[in-house]
């Protein structure tokens, strides 16, 4: 365990209670609520001309508390494309993630309600769509429906639906582009009803936000039958296991069935390349990702086994090439969150990979279904040795465990799935592909996704991670608190506290929270308990707050020593020296004393070095400092929280060749690396020190490239 003596770690468990929780078993993972929430009872059918999906809908609820509830909360999604004066097209102006929303008149989406009824008693007079976030007054992305008979405690509700719903063209996740069709957030949903004591709630009530720009999703774990009617030519792909399927005429008829998830996506492309395999794990499970989890994690190997799953890529005929991409990137993600949170716990997984004016469609998660993102220039010079494709297809397979089954509020807290799963992206893509996980490319160029990552820090600081999706001040806040910040934060912890101790908290973290709702304050109790640390510096500061570290290396000089000059009192006399000699009488240096200054060897000459270190941002944390001279001699020092800067003064026989703070890039919440180290003369010996070449040259990477990985990110994540 490496533990910085200067950030504010501090015990609250007692001996007896680290012991406890060092030789308690491995946590088992929550079993999922049964009998569920919700179930969804779908029947649906594609007009692949109109782009309309016109679908009957039996939904169970069940009340999950003890009130009474008289009314219930809908999200109907597909409005968000209604027309330009919804809330989401407002905040976005018509732009998401690198893509823009077109504006033709078959081009607009919308979701209508036919029909509502509970028991017998149409519920839609009544019901109204409603701004529940003081949002814009003409937004239609929530209804609420009042109920004749309230909802007692713990009791059910069967409502029979109707609907129709346009898709739009694909923007922002979902729609269609000729005959491909992505049909996310496609039917009434309904939103949760948090019980006072849910996510720390004080009072009970509806959590069903209006579909904002900056947010994505919010639901409660149910069981899911969808049967879906298409053209007999489409290739279809759907959320869990596919159960039956007929001829009817012209048309082709599947049923999907899925249980302990919170949404269902679909697509229908006759384009579709299908390719099918065994995610088999004695196969698959790359070499020494076993013996290495169950060392981080203190448990047997045994006791991380994985399942087979059977994968379904669906590939768009041009991308074929792609085919070896996406599989490297299932086959990374397959194993690293296994092995690390636990077995994937569906038998079945759906890649589905869009037309590249599609890609609005690109880089998104639902419940054993998600999309990637290829194109043609991503698989010729000179992008083709970047991994791009692997990096977005295992990002979207890890949110089957943030937020798919650790069901956080992406509305409220998205630094819980897609920040989490971010910084496990991050560790994933460095183990399955090495230091240079993102690629070469020409010129020798290597990024690594946790280096460019640190481009967040540059930008204007101006939100804390933690805040709801649509209060940020920017987008591009919104993204870079809800993706790298939280990966560099993640990264801190986890060298500060151990590897190991951050490994078995986060899992347990996960384990205790699957098919659950958890918050901030779930994840830092999960990780202090399984700690016995004190992590509330990290909350406020870096979580909450907006603290910045920025420890540098502000000035370094390496001088000739030219000696003593003055008067000395030495062997009792008092004698005159200049430049460490003897001055005579007539204030020329000489006599019997230099000749034995002539006799000295000329490497006695000594350098002084004078290094001066300052940490410039608000954070206190420690940081090391490292010292390499021009004969490789190596110097390292500890820079302690409580300094806002420190001054070495070294005396040496050499000249200092180098001088770098956290030389080992262990402080990844430093904002700027660019000012981490000076290099004087031939800066000799900096490759004989671990750590000393890379801060030497660390501007090996470009400025371009951070603005292309942003912008990459940001449009595929």
């Amino acid at each position: 365990m490496s533990i910085c003596p200067a950030v504010t770690l501090r015990r609250t468990a007692s001996a007896a209670l680290l012991l406890a929780l060092s030789t308690a078993g491995p946590i088992v993972a929550a079993a999922p609520v049964r009998p569920p929430v919700v179930e969804y009872r779908i029947e649906a059918s594609l007009d692949p001309k109109t782009h309309v999906v016109t679908g009957r809908e039996r939904l169970t609820w069940r009340n999950p508390s003890g009130d009474s509830v008289g009314e219930l909360q809908f999200h109907l999604y597909l409005n968000a494309f209604k027309n330009n004066r919804s809330t989401f097209m407002r905040e976005s102006g018509g732009q998401l993630r690198g893509d823009r929303a077109s504006y033709g008149a078959e081009d607009w989406g919308s979701i209508d309600l036919d029909s509502m009824t509970a028991g017998g008693v149409d519920l839609l007079p009544a019901s109204r769509k409603i701004q529940p976030d003081g949002n814009d007054p003409s937004d239609e992305t929530v209804l609420r429906v009042p109920l004749p008979t309230p909802v007692g405690p713990h009791g059910q509700i069967v409502l029979e639906i109707a609907f129709r719903s346009k898709l739009p063209r694909i923007f922002a996740r979902t729609g269609f582009v000729r005959d491909y069709h992505l049909i996310g957030q496609w039917f009434p949903k309904i939103g949760v009803y948090e019980p006072a004591g849910m996510r720390r709630r004080v009072t009970s009530g509806w959590n069903c936000h209006a579909f904002h720009a900056n947010s994505e999703f919010y639901a409660d774990f149910g069981d899911w039958d969808v049967t879906l009617d298409v053209p007999a030519g489409f290739v279809v792909g759907a959320t869990g296991q596919r159960v039956s399927e007929e001829r009817r005429g012209a048309r082709a008829v599947y049923r999907y069935k899925q249980e302990n998830v919170h949404d269902f996506a679909w697509t229908a492309d006759p384009r579709f390349q299908v390719v099918e395999y065994t995610f088999d794990p004695a196969r698959d499970i790359p070499d020494g990702w076993t013996a290495k989890a169950a060392a981080e994690l203190g448990m047997a190997e045994k006791d991380l086994a994985l399942k087979p799953i059977a994968v379904r890529l669906l590939l768009q005929p041009d991308h074929i090439r792609a085919r070896s991409r996406y599989v490297e990137g299932i086959r990374a993600g397959v194993s690293y969150y296994g092995l690390w949170f636990g077995a994937y716990p569906y038998p079945t997984l759906t890649v589905v990979d869009p037309p590249e004016d599609g890609l609005g469609s690109g880089g998104m998660e639902y419940p054993t279904f998600i999309t990637g993102g290829s194109a043609k220039i991503l698989l010729r010079w000179p992008l083709g040795g970047s991994r791009l494709i692997e990096n977005v297809t295992l990002h979207e397979f890890g949110h089957q465990y943030f937020y798919g089954m650790s069901g956080s509020n992406e509305f409220e807290e998205s630094w819980l799935d897609e920040g989490l799963n971010t910084d496990a992206e991050y560790r994933a893509m460095a183990l399955a592909f090495g230091p240079r996980d993102f690629g070469q490319f020409p010129g020798g160029i290597g990024l690594t996704s946790e280096a460019i990552a640190h481009s967040a820090l540059f930008d204007p600081n101006l939100d804390p991670i933690r805040r709801f999706a649509w209060g940020y001040a920017t987008g591009n806040s919104y993204g870079d608190n809800s993706y790298p910040k939280v990966g560099l934060f993640m990264a801190q912890m986890r060298h500060d506290i151990g590897v190991g101790p951050a490994a078995k908290a986060e899992r347990a973290f996960f384990q205790k929270w699957s098919f659950r709702h958890p918050n901030t304050d779930d994840f830092f109790d999960a990780f202090e308990g399984s700690t016995g640390f004190d992590l509330s510096d990290y909350r406020k500061n870096l979580v909450e707050g907006t603290a910045r570290l920025d420890w540098q290396v502000v000035s370094a000089k390496s001088n000739k020593d030219p000696g003593d000059s003055g008067s000395f009192d030495r062997s009792g006399k008092r004698v005159t020296l200049r430049d460490g000699k003897p001055v005579k009488d007539d204030g020329k240096t000489g006599g019997k004393d230099a000749a034995a200054d002539k006799s000295k060897k000329k490497d006695e000459k000594r350098y002084s070095t004078v290094v001066l270190f300052g940490n410039t941002g608000d954070w206190p944390h420690a940081a090391a400092a490292r010292l390499v001279f021009e004969d490789g001699t190596t110097m390292d020092r500890t820079l302690p929280a409580s300094a806002r800067w420190v001054r070495l003064r070294i005396s040496s026989r050499v000249p200092l060749a180098w001088a770098a703070v956290d030389p080992d890039r262990v402080n990844t919440w430093d904002i700027n690396r660019l000012n981490d180290s000076k290099v004087l003369g031939t800066g000799k010996g900096a490759a004989d020190t671990r750590g000393g070449a890379a801060v030497a040259k660390y501007m090996g990477w470009t400025a371009a490239a951070i603005a292309l990985y942003t912008e990459l990110v940001w449009m595929f994540s």
